[in-house]
């Protein structure tokens, strides 16, 4: 079985209702020239996209034509909403939650469910984690980098942590519009092409040295597009945890220690890089992504990971099944009794 970890929708039931409950949220969906598009009312048009991002039947069909058995379906990062006020971005993951368990309710044996929660109100975000919880076709989270500009190890953030610790809810992480330097990297589409990875590295960053790893035993995480920079920089951040004091003050054990509680998705569009994350992370941390439907997604992940890794058999099958179902089957933190 082929397990996609990495694919987004926006079914267009969802983008009707959520016009009408949150319309400045919710984006018009329109047709031109046999291509759809999303336009926003911030003015963001975000296109063309295929038509398996709004329609179950076209998505299902080109789940076919790629090998992919199950898609743990998700939120685009233009619908994580982190700059709307608390109720009106907890209306909008509540909504987008609910059409995605639809998906998998109607289509259980293609699809899982990643939930989304409205971060920048650790209230709101906590009522909907609860809500989620009680779903069975919620496996996971994807939540993004960062929340509004501010970081994932952030104070702020602590008691939501603790309560996906206890629930054992893995979560996946993914860039939004406000990585990293996105001011330097408004032209060529570097915002996409370095700011991705250099907010993944900074997420990664700081939710290793900000002891949230460290403290929430069972918490774990997936990290997209290969993982960022993480797995090619992990031996600076040893070495920086061992020189400088001040990377020490939350942290207690070597960053690279806890590089288990990190998955990576296979999407590299690099068969060397592939190889490279592999060594790196080894067999178990690996996991099928194609970033389904974007543009910038892998139209043959699973052609792309077989090719890349021929001569590792093992790892190919543990990063098409085993792994994404060990990611995606919840691992509650053991209480003590």
């Amino acid at each position: 079985m082929a397990i996609d970890i990495h694919a987004h929708t926006v079914p267009a039931d969802f983008v009707t209702e959520l016009a009408r409950a949150v319309p400045s949220a919710g984006p018009v969906l329109r047709e031109r020239d046999g291509s759809w598009w999303l336009d926003y009312p911030d003015g963001r048009r975000s296109g063309p996209i295929p038509r398996g991002m709004v329609d179950t039947e076209a998505r299902v069909a080109d789940m076919d034509r790629a090998g992919v058995d199950v898609q743990a379906l998700s939120v685009p990062p233009p619908h994580f909403n982190y700059r709307l006020p608390a109720e009106a971005a907890a209306d909008a993951a509540r909504l987008h939650n609910d059409a995605m368990v639809a998906m998998a309710r109607e289509l259980p044996e293609r699809f899982v469910v990643l939930g989304h929660l409205p971060m920048q109100s650790e209230e709101h975000a906590l009522a909907e984690l609860e809500r989620l919880v009680a779903l069975p076709e919620v496996v996971g989270l994807e939540l993004g980098t960062n929340v509004a500009g501010v970081n994932l190890g952030e104070p702020q953030h602590e008691e939501v942590w603790r309560a996906v610790d206890a629930a054992g809810l893995a979560v996946v992480l993914h860039p939004g519009a406000d990585v990293a330097g996105a001011a330097r990297m408004q032209s060529h589409y570097l915002h996409n092409f370095v700011g991705n990875p250099t907010d993944t590295t900074v997420a990664a960053g700081s939710l290793l040295f900000s002891g949230v790893l460290q403290r929430n035993q069972a918490l774990r995480f997936g990290l997209l597009h290969g993982g960022g920079f993480l797995p090619y920089q992990i031996g600076r951040f040893d070495h920086g945890w061992s020189v400088r004091p001040e990377s020490r003050a939350d942290l207690e054990v070597e960053p690279s220690s806890l590089l288990d509680r990190f998955f990576f998705d296979t999407l590299t569009h690099d068969p060397l890089s592939l190889r490279f994350l592999h060594d790196r992370v080894g067999d178990d941390r690996l996991c099928l992504g194609s970033d389904y439907p974007f543009d910038m997604a892998d139209p043959d992940p699973v052609g792309s990971l077989r090719a890349a890794l021929h001569d590792r058999p093992q790892a190919v099958a543990k990063a098409l099944d085993d792994n994404p179902r060990e990611l995606l089957t919840r691992r509650p933190a053991l209480v003590a009794g």
